[in-house]
């Protein structure tokens, strides 16, 4: 009998540890992660990449173009009816950003942190030299299937986005961030969905953004590695 109640009073312990054993660490959800996109090997030979997107806004079609420069710069554009109507550009330090009136505002240290780490060529390549650190909360639910919820913090610990790798697949699937507006902060999250293969990379065909009252959805057309972009290309004044 008294057998019996040990037994049972070592139960709940024992599925927690059981529990705790097949949830992997941070580092391997990247790390799976890294692999299921190209490999680590093939990812750190990519020195720049540029992506063609198509989208609309109010019925009207619009064309983005992101260009990413290994480790930390880029610059997204995004053109409608032949005119410039918002871009972003970073030199890796600072981020500029502007519309189609022409005014717009320089972001530096803290302030552009966040968008510089989450915007560089895979960022999970540099998180341990931009002081990245990333902890698992759990599995979630994402597009009905189970997720690792990874949040990524600051050297200091300042929250700066979290991110979603399905289970299955290793990919991830969801980024979910706080961003500051007019209106004061507001949650913006990033769908990915319909990974295909691009010369050796997997990136998702089709990614969904929005903060909860605009929602606009992003086909992938281009997808071009190492095409020749130059550092010049990231100039902020």
């Amino acid at each position: 009998m008294k057998k019996a109640i040990l037994t049972l009073l070592l139960l709940p312990s024992l599925s927690f540890w059981a529990a705790a054993q097949t949830t992997p660490t941070a580092d391997e959800i990247i790390a799976n992660y890294l692999t299921a996109v190209g490999g680590k090997d093939f990812l750190s030979k990519i020195d720049n990449l540029v992506v063609e997107l198509s989208t609309e806004m109010q019925g009207n079609p619009m064309v983005i173009t992101l260009k990413q420069k290994a480790p930390n710069k880029f610059s997204r554009v995004m053109i409608a009816g032949g005119m410039e109507v918002f871009k972003m550009t970073s030199d890796g330090t600072k981020v500029a950003m502007g519309g189609m009136r022409g005014n717009g505002q320089v972001l530096e240290g803290k302030d552009a942190q966040q968008i510089i780490i989450q915007s560089a060529l895979c960022p999970e390549l540099h998180f341990a030299e931009s002081g990245v650190k990333s902890t698992v909360e759990g599995t979630q639910k994402v597009g009905g299937k189970d997720a690792y919820k990874v949040k990524h913090s600051a050297a200091d610990g300042t929250v700066l986005w979290t991110d979603y790798y399905d289970v299955a697949s290793g990919l991830k699937t969801q980024a979910e961030s706080t961003q500051k507006s007019p209106r004061g902060e507001m949650q913006q999250i990033t769908q990915y969905l319909d990974y295909k293969d691009f010369k050796g990379l997997k990136y998702p065909s089709t990614m969904v953004q929005g903060n909860g009252q605009f929602q606009m959805q992003m086909t992938v057309d281009k997808v071009k590695i190492n095409d020749g972009v130059k550092d010049s290309e990231f100039v902020v004044k």
